[in-house]
């Protein structure tokens, strides 16, 4: 077997240090150049151009590295340059000009908060989706928000029609981008009207932005944070189409080519912002496809000019190495969709087992066991990004469980499944459950959190529903702790669901769903009629409500959950439980440790990493 020497870092190709210093190609920026791929006519005709103007004669031969910085195409006679010249032609306009707004729009946030209150905004932003996704500089866009509120005279105008206006345009657009995002994270009632004085302000300007074509890497972050937005409004198809468009921008600059992304980024600031961008549209990408059911649209051979080794966010590497091997996640229950049976143990536990030292690996000691105690003790709490793996890691379990509750092929095998499936459920209601009874993670992360929630109640539903269908052998063979366990879940489901109902879209159809469910568990006399009352008089008290094991000291030495369910206790913590602070070195992230996973799985085709999977 021949040994793969390909750089285990790097997602396809990489980046070789030759120094690039003899190319004709003149050193422009991104903004001035596009990328042609060879079966384009502008391809041949810069090749044509670089044979052109050598010295007369045979002489050398173009090198490869320049025939494939050929694909880049210096605007020395864009249409801009020839604007002047044709006003009176019947030319279409330049696509350039599309790109115009009223830079005095975009100040408007100065008149609708504080500068106090503008920072505190960009900090919430940085804590829903700067922590995770850095694409955006928050201290050097907090430093240029006191000059903007500083210098309220024309020195602001000054700066916009210089030189460098274009990119002061972008920034004061990327800016509006964060602090709508963080308004609509933050859900005050306040907020709103905000909000909208806000949007009305940078929508235009987003418009002409999504029409225009692409001029510099931060044209693309701002349809990325659109994509955000998007998000936070719950609308995850219009995230989605964000994130796609996102990744094109960057594929106009040339920025998947791996020749034209060292000749066009060259420092290490700009490489490692590139890098940090791809990175979170590949993984976002992922997510929102698997959220809306839509396809991905980038695979593994997209963007193959960046190396994973300069990303340095530990959530932003745990989930890259999760895209190398999530694809034989989603293969059970694509199956059993189809109407395919699924019995397959042994893969089941493989996959368990896998997606257990991916979260091992990705978190470190950081551990969600002692949830309870994060009211008290609120040390114990580890920080989002961690919390969130955590719990994807036990969304991709519960996911894994859901086949069996498809088919109706093996009643026995199903069975067996029953107890590690409403443990699941109930172990990740009751996270999200203390999460939001005890910090505000849950409520500015409410998208994050509600998909999970929503997912792990459809697990909940297949289960009941396979209890419903098999209820004159299940039901006298179900375990006391079982029956509580169903009912503290939806108990604090409900809680969960109908604290934002008023706010959140997805949470009213979820809220419709737990109605009907609640009369299938009282069919089936798992939730009693007495005391219960209504479904409001429930959700009003469902606080007080909790399994009674979970009372109960855990004993020293053993672990409260099955053999499928290790997630929540991390051995290599003393005594089992706790956080220490993490050592997740550089070394071991960076040097294969996803590529470890890999070769440990036996089964299917590891290679297709960028292809639709589970999240």
């Amino acid at each position: 077997m021949v040994e793969n020497t390909r750089p285990r870092d790097t997602i396809d190709i990489h980046l070789s240090p030759d120094d690039l210093s003899a190319s004709p190609i003149s050193s422009r920026t991104s903004a001035s150049q596009h990328f042609y791929g060879p079966t384009c006519p502008d391809y041949a005709l810069n090749v044509g151009q670089l044979k052109l103007r050598r010295d007369d004669g045979p002489g050398l031969p173009l090198q490869q590295r320049q025939l494939q910085l050929a694909s880049i195409h210096d605007e020395d006679a864009s249409d801009d340059s020839d604007a002047t010249d044709t006003q009176n032609t019947h030319f279409s306009v330049s696509p350039r000009t599309i790109d115009k707004g009223d830079p005095a729009m975009l100040l408007t946030f100065r008149s609708v908060m504080s500068l106090q209150e503008a920072i505190q905004l960009l900090y919430v932003y940085q804590e829903v989706v700067g922590d995770l996704h850095p694409v955006v500089d928050i201290d050097a866009l907090v430093m240029q928000t006191r000059s903007w509120y500083a210098d309220a005279g024309a020195g602001v105008w000054d700066v916009l029609a210089s030189s460098t206006g274009a990119a002061s345009y972008e920034l004061l657009l990327i800016l509006n981008l964060c602090l709508a995002i963080a308004l609509r994270a933050d859900s005050k009632p306040t907020n709103s009207n905000t909000e909208s004085l806000l949007r009305d302000s940078f929508q235009d300007a987003l418009n002409a932005k999504l029409a225009a074509p692409a001029n510099s890497i931060k044209h693309a972050t701002i349809i990325f944070l659109k994509g955000w937005y998007d998000f936070f409004q719950e609308m995850p198809r219009s995230a989605w189409r964000m994130c796609g468009i996102a990744g094109r921008m960057l594929m106009e600059l040339g920025l998947h080519n791996a020749e034209v992304f060292k000749h066009t980024l060259k420092t290490e600031v700009e490489r490692t912002e590139a890098c940090t961008l791809v990175s979170s549209i590949v993984i976002l990408d992922r997510q929102w496809s698997y959220a809306t059911g839509l396809p991905t649209h980038f695979h593994e051979t997209s963007f193959s000019s960046f190396s994973t080794s300069s990303v340095k966010n530990p959530y932003l590497k745990a989930m890259l190495s999760f895209v190398l091997i999530s694809d034989r996640f989603s293969e059970p229950i694509s199956k059993a969709a189809k109407g395919e049976g699924y019995n397959d143990e042994s893969a089941f536990e493989l996959m368990t087992f896998q997606i257990e030292q991916w979260r091992k690996k990705a978190v470190g000691n950081y551990s969600v066991a002692q949830y309870q105690t994060w009211q008290t003790n609120p040390s114990t709490r580890p920080p989002t990004w961690a919390i969130l793996l955590n719990l994807r890691a036990e969304s991709v379990r519960s996911q894994l469980l859901k086949p069996f509750f498809f088919s109706e092929l093996d009643i026995e095998i199903t069975k067996n499944h029953v107890r590690p499936a409403t443990e699941r459920v109930y172990d990740i209601i009751h996270v999200l459950h203390t999460l939001d009874t005890t910090t505000d993670i849950y409520r500015k992360q409410h998208p994050y959190y509600q998909h999970i929630l929503a997912c792990t109640s459809g697990l909940a539903f297949l289960l009941v529903a396979f209890i419903k269908q098999n209820r004159a052998t299940m039901l006298p063979s179900l375990a006391p702790d079982l029956v509580e366990s169903l009912a503290g879940s939806f108990t604090m489901a409900v809680t969960l669901t109908n604290k934002y109902t008023n706010k959140s879209r997805s949470a009213r159809r979820l809220w419709k769903r737990l109605i009907e469910m609640r009369q299938n568990l009282l069919s089936l006399g798992i939730l009693k009629e007495a005391g219960l009352g209504s479904l409001e008089d429930l959700a009003n008290t469902a606080e007080s409500v909790r399994r009674a094991s979970m009372a109960q000291p855990v004993t020293e030495g053993l672990q409260p959950y099955t053999e499928y369910s290790p997630p929540f206790i991390n051995p290599s913590v003393p005594g089992g439980y706790g956080m220490v602070d993490p050592t997740i070195s550089d070394t071991e992230m960076q040097i294969g440790w996803e590529d470890s996973l890999r070769l440990q799985w036996p089964i299917g085709d590891v290679n297709h990493m960028f292809s639709e999977s589970i999240f």
